[in-house]
This record gives structure tokens, C-alpha cells and sequence, in this order.
């Protein structure tokens, strides 16, 4: 094996260095645009790997092929920095709306999910009838006023049950 000489050790380290601080950087992009962290034991041990493994092929091949080591390692780190960017520009935008619900069906579906597990609760019956009206289901909404009537018979909860009677249409209830 020819002597190493200095140069060849610093390029190593380098471009080493570089392949492990872009990878991290990456890594972090990705990370960020998911809310998600990278712990430092991870990222010291994803960059030490990363080190390791660049300056080893670059150790065995920078003294016989210098350029296409050069160019090789250019190529590739500039991969690394450009891919996510690339990534996120090719991707087709979404509609805004696409796979979520509105905000008042999240909290009705919430709100009848809390009654699955306490149906004697009459404020989610109010709240949930509140919101049936809110989303245009009448029907919905009088179902969940009388239930909370039933269960608190307060007098804000007559006037709904009479409100929503009155608006919507709907026979009384026969007691």
C-alpha cells in the first residue's frame, strides 16, 4: 500500500465530515416537517456511522482514483442536501381538506364517543345538540336536546327542546 499522504487524510476527513453533517441536517428536515426530534444518542450514532463509512471508502479509494473520488463524493453529498427539497417540490399538493373532517364533526363524533362510556351525561347531550344544529342535522339536534332534557329537566333545556321544536318543524314529544 503507498504511503498516505496528508492530503489524503484531510480530504477523508472532510468529506467524511460533510456526508455526516448533511445526513443529519436531512435527518432533521424530515424530523422538523413531522414535529418529530431526533435525540442526540440517535443523530451521534446515525453521524458516527455515517463517518466511519465515508472516511473507510474514501480512505481505499481516494489514492487510486482521485477525481472520480472527487466527483463521486460531490455527487453524492449534493444528493443528500438537494433530495428533500426536491422531494417536497415534486410532490403533488393536497386539498387542504383532503382526509380531514371540520372541526365540528371531530368534536361531535368526540362528544358521542364520551357518551359510549357515560350516557348519563347531560351537558354532552346540550353540547352535542348545539353542534347537530351548528352542522345543519335538526333532526340530530332535537334527538340530543330531548335525552339532555330527559336527564336534567332544567328550564334552558325546555326552551331548546321547544326552540328546536318550533325551528325544525317537529312534533312535541308525548310524555
Amino acid at each position: 500500500m503507498p504511503e498516505t499522504q496528508f492530503g489524503s487524510i484531510i480530504f477523508c476527513l472532510v468529506s467524511a465530515m460533510s456526508f455526516s453533517v448533511g445526513a443529519l441536517w436531512s435527518l432533521k428536515r424530515a424530523g422538523a416537517a413531522r414535529r418529530k426530534k431526533i435525540h442526540p444518542p440517535a443523530g451521534f450514532l446515525a453521524g458516527a456511522l455515517i463517518f466511519v463509512s465515508v472516511y473507510g471508502l474514501n480512505r481505499l479509494a481516494f489514492p487510486a482514483f482521485p477525481r472520480a473520488a472527487l466527483l463521486f463524493n460531490l455527487v453524492l453529498l449534493s444528493g443528500i442536501l438537494v433530495f428533500p427539497e426536491l422531494k417536497k417540490k415534486l410532490r403533488r399538493p393536497r386539498p387542504k381538506h383532503a382526509g380531514k373532517k371540520q372541526p365540528l364533526e371531530v368534536e361531535a363524533l368526540a362528544l358521542e364517543r364520551m357518551l359510549k362510556i357515560d350516557p348519563l351525561n347531560a351537558y354532552c347531550f346540550e353540547r352535542l345538540s348545539e353542534l347537530y344544529e351548528k352542522m345543519g342535522k335538526p333532526d340530530r339536534a332535537l334527538g340530543a336536546a330531548r335525552e339532555a332534557q330527559k336527564l336534567e329537566p332544567t328550564v334552558k333545556n325546555k326552551l331548546r327542546v321547544e326552540e328546536l321544536t318550533r325551528g325544525g318543524a317537529f312534533p312535541a314529544p308525548r310524555d
